[in-house]
């Protein structure tokens, strides 16, 4: 009997375990162009992933690389869509250095975009935390 408990409790532990990592993972797209089209398609599929496997927004995160950072401005085309996508929690990021890199002054930046030292790093961090890397 007392077996039959440590095997439940360690069951218990190791399915309580996975559940709070599983909590704790999410999706890290790359965008690194500066073409609308391309902005569409990762903005699809960040909502696609939303309504089809139920992670929430603030498990999502979308790093913007070099001159893509000129998408971010207020104003751009894309904006709106960046709108929609920070209000469902989606974290939007940027590497200072691209930033510096394209021209850009964080001034003009939409206000919700957080700053990274570096968009690699931030992708190594994250996959290293068990998030899944997507490059649209």
């Amino acid at each position: 009997m007392r077996k039959a408990g440590a095997a439940l409790a360690i069951t218990v532990l190791l399915v309580s375990s996975q559940s709070a990592r599983a909590a704790d993972t999410g999706v890290i797209f790359q965008i690194s162009t500066r073409s609308p089209a391309s902005w569409k398609v990762a903005v699809h599929n960040v909502r696609n992933l939303e309504r089809a496997t139920g992670i929430a927004g603030n498990h999502i995160e979308i790093v913007v690389f070099s001159r893509a950072s000129r998408m971010l401005l207020k104003g751009s085309p894309v904006a709106p869509n960046l709108d929609v996508l920070h209000a469902s929690g989606v974290a939007i990021e940027t590497c200072e250095a691209g930033l510096r890199k394209a021209g850009v002054e964080p001034s003009k930046i939409l206000p919700f975009v957080h700053y990274v030292a570096s968009g690699v790093a931030e992708i190594v961090r994250r996959e290293r935390q068990g998030w899944a890397y997507v490059r649209p």
